[in-house]
């Protein structure tokens, strides 16, 4: 769960919702990129949700939430398991 907290900022818009982009300094110290955003059904019910990940609709992602809310859910997330 550490690996993805941190501060997010509004990034731009990918589906229909913000894209929150995680601020890179936290502490002093660099973090990696990471970015959450909502991917909708065109590709499948299956894959529609929030996504935590290194980038908007990138195959290396950390957690996902089924939510379809305009606005990233606080309950719920999952690890997606490879």
């Amino acid at each position: 769960a550490h690996a993805v907290l941190g501060e997010f900022v509004v990034a731009g818009a990918n589906h229909g919702r913000r894209v929150y982009q995680r601020k890179r300094k936290a502490g002093g110290r660099a973090l990696p990129e990471l970015s959450l955003f909502f991917w909708d059904a065109r590709d499948g019910k299956e894959l529609s949700g929030w996504w935590v990940g290194e980038r908007v609709g990138g195959g290396k992602v950390w957690a996902r939430n089924e939510s379809t809310a305009s606005e990233p859910p606080k309950n719920g997330w999952k690890c997606p398991v490879d």
